[in-house]
């Protein structure tokens, strides 16, 4: 953007929080971001397009040989501005043959493209894409979808919680709830926050106002209760601490996972401690434990994965898979693994998972018929400095606090999607006596399946960042880490051509 003197003086730009700013800062306070222009050919004259074009700006373009003939991105000798080129044009992206349009404009941009006249009432509209990530998550997606009195759901399964991220960029899903970590990613993908779950007994006053009013409770009137990371082992092994647990087996909920993969790296393999040898924990988690169950992951810590272990040798490709479809998956997933298979063989000795429903799981193994005998009497927590607890003594003995697992979309769809959960939550959200449970999951034989369990219900979260959410110690670990931990969603939500090529 170039202005002259007199025009910055008597000009200013509006931004979008109501203040105004000076015609330069135009990078902060802005509309948002778009793609440049294009030049655009029929599909068999795009070689010789491209080889004319290359040719001109070797001769004519910034550093051409032959600029001082004709400058390609000047118009001032012909008295315009922006004649054929704008005048800030700094060169011209040739672009890969067959390249898909929205990694030329933005997916960003193009799902704004899409959303516009979103506001109809036609049924393509009104649909809202729910993405579920295991078999058992659609069928209680199915379920929502035929209780639900509000706009159509429509159920999408994708293979992980990345791949949501990636289809809702893609416009192909609208929503999915994240873990933290998942949050933290999906921002960085330019997802933003609609709602967050609310944990605890402390949450019933604020479903009972929200009962009343018929608003979702907006997250910044009340800090919502914590959960926490905590690691488990079993009471009899009593040689087991937090700081000697380098060469044993171990159980995580899965890759990412705030509690079984973020929180712990503070614990274990040093993260943000300058360890250029650490720096990359999924590299230094191979080497830290011996095997293990770390859904998502590869090599030693997929090794005790049993994917869908029902039936032998059944559903081999689910193995390790980052869903439910991996029986060791999950909170619940990661307990199973400590206390072993159903034949009572014991896959590890240390399991990083949180709170919250720890104690109901528990029990559910015996109700589940997964392991029986067992209480929370037969488990400790491993503390921070090295002792143990009991785990009812989470408060005092975690491995850090949890944010939210939050609903995220994208920022065209906030509204509908804001809309649609509020309806969802007012007709079953917490009514015991309907048939469907939005926020319960033992009759699908999983734990936590689209909300949490312990759920009691979703705040309005849209007027925050995902940051604010998930606060500043949370966002600061994460930075640290993905700074130089490779993580293949990042790098799809830099598929902006143009953006890529201006860093």
């Amino acid at each position: 953007m170039s202005a002259t003197e007199s025009e910055k003086q008597e000009y200013e730009l509006l931004c979008p929080d109501g203040s105004t700013a000076e015609l330069t800062e135009y990078s902060t306070c802005n509309l948002g971001k778009g793609p440049g222009r294009g030049i655009v050919t029929r599909s068999n004259f795009q070689k010789i397009t491209n080889k004319f074009l290359s040719m001109i700006q070797r001769l004519f373009g910034q550093k051409g040989k032959e600029r001082a003939r004709f400058e390609l991105f000047s118009s001032a000798p012909f008295g315009g501005k922006n004649l054929l080129f704008r005048d800030a044009t700094q060169q011209l992206q040739l672009l890969e043959e067959q390249l898909e349009i929205a990694y030329v404009l933005g997916l960003d941009y193009v799902a704004l493209l899409k959303g516009l006249g979103h506001e109809g009432s036609s049924l393509e509209n009104s649909v809202v894409r729910w993405c579920c990530i295991s078999d058992a998550e659609l069928h209680k997606c199915e379920e929502w979808a035929l209780n639900i009195k509000s706009d159509p759901l429509v159920c999408v399964q994708a293979t992980s919680m990345t791949k949501c991220i990636e289809m809702i960029k893609s416009s192909e899903a609208d929503a999915v709830t994240l873990d933290a970590t998942h949050v933290y990613i999906a921002g960085r993908c330019g997802l933003v926050p609609v709602a967050a779950e609310c944990y605890g007994g402390d949450c019933a006053p604020e479903a009972e106002t929200m009962e009343k009013t018929g608003k979702l409770i907006h997250l910044k009137h009340k800090a919502l209760p914590p959960v926490y990371a905590v690691a488990l082992a079993k009471k009899s092994a009593k040689q087991i601490h937090i700081h000697n647990l380098r060469g044993r087996r171990s159980c995580h909920s899965h890759l990412y996972s705030p509690a079984g993969w973020l929180l712990l790296s503070r614990h274990t393999v040093g993260a943000q401690q300058n360890d250029t040898e650490n720096c990359d924990i999924a590299s230094a988690y191979q080497n830290y434990f011996w095997k293990g169950c770390m859904p998502g992951a590869d090599g030693n810590l997929c090794k005790v994965c049993i994917g869908d272990g029902e039936v032998e040798g059944a559903r081999v490709s689910s193995r390790c898979a980052a869903s439910h479809n991996e029986r060791y998956y999950g909170n619940m997933g990661a307990l199973r693994c400590l206390v072993g298979n159903p034949s009572g063989r014991s896959f590890g000795d240390v399991a990083f998972l949180e709170h919250s429903n720890l104690l109901q799981n528990i029990e559910d193994l015996g109700s589940s018929a997964w392991a029986r005998g067992y209480s929370p009497l037969d488990f400790e927590l491993l503390c921070p400095d090295g002792t143990r607890a009991a785990v009812t003594e989470w408060a005092g003995c975690n491995l850090g606090p949890v944010p939210p697992s939050t609903v995220m979309t994208r920022p065209v769809t906030v509204t509908k999607i804001s809309d649609f959960l509020l309806k969802s939550q007012e007709s079953l959200g917490s009514k015991l006596d309907s048939e469907f449970q939005l926020f319960q999951s033992w009759k699908y034989g999983e734990s936590d399946l689209l909300f949490k369990d312990t759920t009691q219900y979703l705040v309005h979260a849209s007027h925050l960042s995902y940051q604010e959410i998930l606060g500043e110690s949370f966002i600061q670990l994460a930075e640290s880490v993905f700074n130089c931990t490779p993580a293949g969603i990042l790098d799809f939500c830099k598929q902006d051509i143009c953006a890529s090529s201006s860093n």
